[in-house]
């Protein structure tokens, strides 16, 4: 420690901005999407593909089944099945009045 020089002070901080963003020219970009040739093709089995269509069935099951019921009728079914639940369902109602 003898040879060393010790600097006593506070850190001075640079000014001006360190880290400067380089623009990019869009005309230079290429945002072309290639398709590697090298990269192995994956083959679905059997199974998946008997998957995949029976999603896509059921899919199309369901939304035939919601479209045939106009919003009414819902509304009228909804009201229907509150209708037949107790008192005791219901939320409390609060006054801030009292």
């Amino acid at each position: 420690m003898k040879n060393e020089t010790i600097i006593k002070g506070s850190l001075k901080v640079k000014k001006g901005n360190i880290f400067k963003k380089k623009k990019i020219d869009p005309k230079e970009v290429d945002i072309s999407i290639k398709k590697d040739e090298a990269a192995p093709v994956v083959q679905k089995t059997a199974a998946e593909l008997a998957f995949e269509k029976r999603q896509r069935e059921t899919a199309s099951k369901r939304l035939k089944e919601k479209a045939a019921i106009s919003h009414r009728e819902r509304v009228e079914r909804f009201n229907s099945q509150m209708e037949k639940l107790t008192e005791f369902n219901e939320m409390a109602k609060v006054s801030w009045t009292k």
